[in-house]
């Protein structure tokens, strides 16, 4: 009720009591009475201010009887509650959980903070892998520990290769995108059916960085070859203990060409990790 004046709250009483007690045509008669271009308060609130008026014999919207909605203060009972409801089901929202527990949506907020210390974690998507996968990856890591454990791998004779994609097109989050006005200017934003993307790629070492390299067209084997031919390769070619390094990349369909392995093999041999 705090954002009616006194003076509002006294015309909806005396509107309400001089129409047969019509919260509809108070709701009415308030608009028209300040020039509203919506309607008045809710029916809700002309009720509530109207049983607080009958019980209090005021308007006033001060603490001792206020027909707001009363304070929510955490109890152990409460903490209690908001504790079993995520044990319940950790993926549930503040708003979610304020619901099932009867608190007031801050309340579970200061509970799930300062009480039971739980911190938001987004969830990670990963690739699907089959029991093979696993077996392959654990064998694949037990060698290479064991090679460290024998001085046969140097980890700092690793370069570790990758890319990640942009669109040039920009992003805009719609939950934060409004426009504030009068009237509805109905603005809008173009987007292109077929973005434009650009993807960088480089070789990462504790030695040091090779690249950026940009493409902005797609990555296929022959522009991944010739960035490696021209870019990578002659980098690194020229430390003295080259012979020992290794090179390491994913498995993306242009990294698995009978031309690509070719050039790896016969700058690498066999010190590739792919």
């Amino acid at each position: 009720m705090s954002r009616y004046s006194v003076s509002e709250r006294i015309f909806i009483v005396r509107t309400h009591y001089s129409n047969n007690n019509s919260p509809i045509v108070t709701q009415r008669k308030f608009a028209t009475e300040f020039k509203l271009k919506t309607t008045g308060p809710s029916v809700s609130t002309i009720n509530r201010l109207i049983e607080k008026f009958e019980r209090t014999g005021s308007v006033c919207d001060d603490m001792f009887g206020n027909v707001g909605r009363p304070l929510s203060v955490k109890t152990t009972e409460k903490i209690e509650r908001t504790r079993q409801a995520f044990e319940r089901s950790p993926r549930t929202s503040i708003r979610k959980a304020a619901q099932q527990v009867r608190i007031k949506r801050e309340s579970v907020r200061q509970i799930v903070v300062a009480d039971l210390q739980l911190f938001r974690y987004t969830i990670q998507i990963h690739q699907r892998l089959s029991q093979r996968s696993v077996e392959q990856r654990l064998e694949f890591v037990n060698s290479i520990v064991e090679m460290i454990d024998n001085d046969q791998f140097d980890v700092n004779m690793l370069w570790r290769s990758d890319e990640a994609h942009f669109h040039l097109n920009g992003y805009v989050n719609r939950q934060n995108w409004r426009i504030w006005g009068t009237e509805n200017s109905h603005f809008a934003i173009e987007k292109s059916l077929y973005p434009r993307p650009v993807t960088v790629w480089c070789a990462l070492s504790s030695r040091g960085i090779v690249g950026t390299i940009f493409f902005e067209q797609a990555v296929n084997s022959e522009r991944y070859v010739e960035a490696l031919r021209n870019q990578l390769i002659p980098a690194i070619q020229s430390e003295p203990d080259f012979e020992c390094m290794w090179f390491m990349q994913d498995f993306a369909t242009p990294h698995r060409t009978n031309e690509e392995f070719d050039l790896l093999e016969e700058h690498f041999n066999e010190r590739i990790v792919a």
